[in-house]
């Protein structure tokens, strides 16, 4: 289990974001001065927004606490948060943790919660590693049990008199899913094979849906799946498609060749991966993890010694990846970025020796070539989300020496 703190996550609706002291206005108005919202709360209706404003700074002030989750629902047409959810409890011991959740009148009976529910049920057992998702309600409000159950929960059982609320001492109704449940009931049949011609253009289209307005407003990794394949460094025994029984491609993930050397001259063949494509509606259910572990074992039997790419180091550092800094890996500046990353497949090729790492230049697109690959396309909106500030983030920073 590796805690990760207060993650973006984006849903279908919504964009689960840290929350900011700006928020406190829609705090207050949406939800928190609502007495028919907080009926069930444990937490009292605020009478005013300096109140909304000191709850907000309180979970501010815990941002660098790793085992801090505290999400606001920012609803994506309006860009306000509409509710609120996070961890009530974490229980390192068993690896659980109890989730609490408060969301408008406004957004009732619309799936508002259950659908952030599922996102941060998959959050906790795809990146976190948790064993067991819980929580509970007053059994006087059977709405909530509703959306523990559609996000894949079970009833447990009630404790009576075991908690207190706005209305005094009250029963609670706990439900729960353990990790077994969550993968066994939510990951479809998938079949991982090699891509073949007749997959182009549907790789083509599952890349672009994936990664949309996530690292900028629209995307061109689509066009890089399809230049890539035509480049001599491309690997087309480590192209690979996950299908779901019914034969629907859902996954991708394509590899290159590139290269370590040292101040010596020497030369030694890695790999890279990218880029990895899961559709929108399939993501958070362990089909990732399922292309990377298999791409994983072919590479070993084709006798790869590491890999070496660049991405968000909290997607990546559960498949084995450490930072670049810790295998004296530079990258061609001399710098340590902090997006890049290695794994070695087999331990003690990297043996502390000073290596510059140099990636194919089949990465090197052109943003017009990508415009106009665009086209054969039909048309998406671009615009902004949080994902993006992050990948400027991490794109920008390096690791001092």
């Amino acid at each position: 289990m590796e805690h990760k703190g207060t993650k973006i996550i984006e849903t279908e609706r919504l964009i689960l974001r840290p929350f900011q002291i700006e928020d406190a206005e829609f705090m207050f108005r949406n939800w928190a001065s609502d007495p028919v919202v907080t009926k069930f709360m444990t937490w009292p209706t605020h009478e005013d927004v300096s109140v909304s404003e000191q709850v907000i700074q309180d979970w501010i002030s815990k941002e660098d606490d790793p085992e801090n989750y505290q999400w606001a629902l920012e609803w994506k047409e309006t860009c306000e948060p509409i509710g609120s959810m996070g961890a009530v409890r974490v229980d390192n011991r068993t690896e659980s943790v109890t989730v609490g959740y408060c969301i408008g009148r406004s957004w009732w009976g619309k799936g508002f919660t259950a659908e952030a529910l599922r996102a941060v049920i998959g959050f906790f057992f795809d990146e976190v590693g948790m064993n067991c998702v819980n929580a509970c309600h007053d059994p006087r409000n059977p709405n909530s049990g509703k959306v523990m159950k559609k996000g894949g929960m079970t009833y447990e059982g009630t404790w009576r008199a075991g908690g207190v609320n706005n209305l005094g001492v009250c029963d609670e109704s706990w439900y729960s899913i353990l990790k077994e449940e969550y993968y066994g009931g939510r990951t479809p049949e998938i079949i991982i094979r090699n891509e073949g011609a007749d997959d182009y253009r549907a790789v083509e289209e599952l890349t672009r849906k994936a990664f949309w307005n996530v690292y900028v407003p629209g995307c061109s990794e689509h066009y890089l799946v399809h230049v890539m394949r035509e480049h001599e460094d491309f690997i087309p025994e480590l192209d690979l498609v996950a299908v779901t029984a019914e034969g629907k491609i859902v996954g991708n993930v394509m590899y290159t060749r590139a290269t370590l050397c040292n101040e010596k001259g020497e030369e030694a063949p890695v790999l890279t991966f990218g880029p990895i494509s899961v559709l929108p509606e399939y993501q958070r259910q362990g089909i990732g993890k399922m292309l990377l572990e298999y791409s994983f074992g072919q590479a070993r039997e084709m006798g790869y010694l590491a890999i070496v790419i660049f991405g968000n180091p909290a997607d990546y550092t559960a498949r084995g990846f450490k930072s670049c800094k810790k295998y004296n890996v530079y990258a061609m500046d001399g710098s340590f970025p902090s997006a890049m990353m290695v794994k070695e497949l087999e331990e003690g090729l990297l043996d502390g020796r000073k290596w510059f790492y140099r990636e194919s230049p089949v990465y090197d697109v052109k943003g017009s070539d990508a415009e106009k690959f665009e086209e054969r396309f039909e048309p998406m909106e671009k615009g902004f989300s949080p994902s993006q500030e992050e990948f400027y983030i991490h794109s920008h920073s390096v690791i001092k020496g």
